[in-house]
């Protein structure tokens, strides 16, 4: 742990790493995937996310720090509620893209190679950063209430029209069952 982890001070600003840019626009991320505005505009930030699975960008998003929180706010209050039990539990404390914020897992370690990366930004500099490992993704949505899910599903289904109706970009779920 660096000295810095442990004082509890976020980590040093650094330029927004490649890592993180946009992979289908070959450049970094200039608007919001859900509003649209320009990322600079938002002095409050913007988080972004890429997902990977052996080596190739599944599915990435920049939210501006009001649409996050404006979809934080759609989650349920039971997911609330648990996903604040879970992060209390789990995470570690932890920045960068090396080891998951959640368990000990390294990136190496990933099952099937496949993880998050979330880098919470501000104009063209990284204020923090972290690692999600396939697992702790998973773990993560078994907490989340249906109502929730179904919020979620929302946003890939109106951000990410192109997406084959079998592909899921986000932890998988089981089919509802039918009733009968």
């Amino acid at each position: 742990m660096s000295e810095t982890e442990s004082s509890g001070q976020l980590p040093e600003r650094i330029p927004i790493p490649g890592e993180l840019h946009s992979f289908y626009h070959d450049r970094p991320f200039v608007s919001c995937t859900r509003c649209g505005e320009s990322l600079a505009d938002f002095p409050d930030g913007y988080r972004i996310s890429k997902n990977f699975k052996k080596g190739e960008v599944i599915i990435e998003y920049a939210l501006c720090m009001p649409c996050l929180t404006g979809m934080l706010k759609e989650a349920s209050e039971e997911s609330k509620r648990n996903l604040a039990e879970f992060q209390e539990k789990h995470f570690r404390h932890i920045s960068g893209f090396d080891e998951c914020a959640l368990c000990v897992r390294t990136r190496e370690e990933a099952r099937y190679e496949e993880f998050g990366l979330v880098g919470v930004c501000q104009g063209d500099e990284m204020v923090d950063s972290a690692l999600i490992c396939h697992d702790c993704m998973e773990a993560m949505n078994g907490v989340l209430s249906e109502e929730t899910k179904r919020t979620w599903d929302r946003f890939r289904q109106e951000n990410f029209p192109g997406v084959p109706s079998d592909f899921e970009p986000f932890p998988p779920r089981p089919a509802p069952k039918a009733v009968g």
